[in-house]
């Protein structure tokens, strides 16, 4: 059973979600500003925005409004992540059937099994990142990925983690601590490969 976060436990969320709102907003700034869409993925981006809406619809059930309004910014920002990835003709496909595919399978999960939301963003988050994890290391691609943006992601994940201990709530300590041993081994692999890119 969750406990309920005190006004301090708050504070903390909103930072820890606030990181992943500038880690999103360095991406897009990156994609913007330099049109590479390399070492990005349409369909991570496609079960990244599906997380996102699993989230919300936990932190939601759970009455947990702070991190529910920080993770409409971040879908938003991911969606337009994915709009800027759809560009490329290669990936339009790949993220046009993953929309096809994830978005009625999301819809019926959170519907039949709304008390599993949390675990559905995790594994969502989960499914997401691998994929971008096996092509960095197996290809050595990290141009198109955003310094800043990983950094943030990671001090996200830190206080997400801190939060989600505190109130205990399993699907946030569990996606948290995934999300922190992908990213260190990015974080390494990005400064390797990056002088080769």
């Amino acid at each position: 059973m969750l406990v309920h976060p005190s006004l301090l436990v708050n504070f903390l969320i909103v930072v820890g979600e606030s990181f992943w709102v500038f880690s999103d907003a360095a991406q897009l700034y990156r994609l913007v500003s330099t049109r590479n869409t390399r070492g990005l993925s349409a369909p991570s981006q496609t079960l990244n925005a599906a997380g996102n809406i699993a989230w919300c619809t936990y932190f939601a059930l759970n009455h947990l409004w702070f991190p529910f309004f920080t993770n409409i910014i971040v879908i938003t920002l991911t969606i337009l992540i994915l709009g800027y990835t759809l560009s490329n003709r290669k990936q339009f496909i790949r993220g046009l059937l993953t929309i096809i595919i994830v978005g009625p399978v999301t819809s019926f999960g959170l519907i039949h099994y709304t008390h599993q939301s949390g675990w559905f963003g995790m594994g969502y988050n989960w499914l997401a990142a691998t994929p971008q994890l096996v092509r960095i290391v197996r290809h050595r691609k990290v141009s198109g990925l955003s310094e800043s943006g990983l950094y943030f992601a990671i001090s996200a994940m830190l206080l997400v983690l801190s939060y989600g201990l505190i109130i205990r709530s399993m699907p946030l300590v569990a996606g948290c601590i995934q999300g922190l041993v992908y990213s260190v081994i990015i974080l390494k692999h990005y400064y390797h490969y990056r002088k080769y890119d």
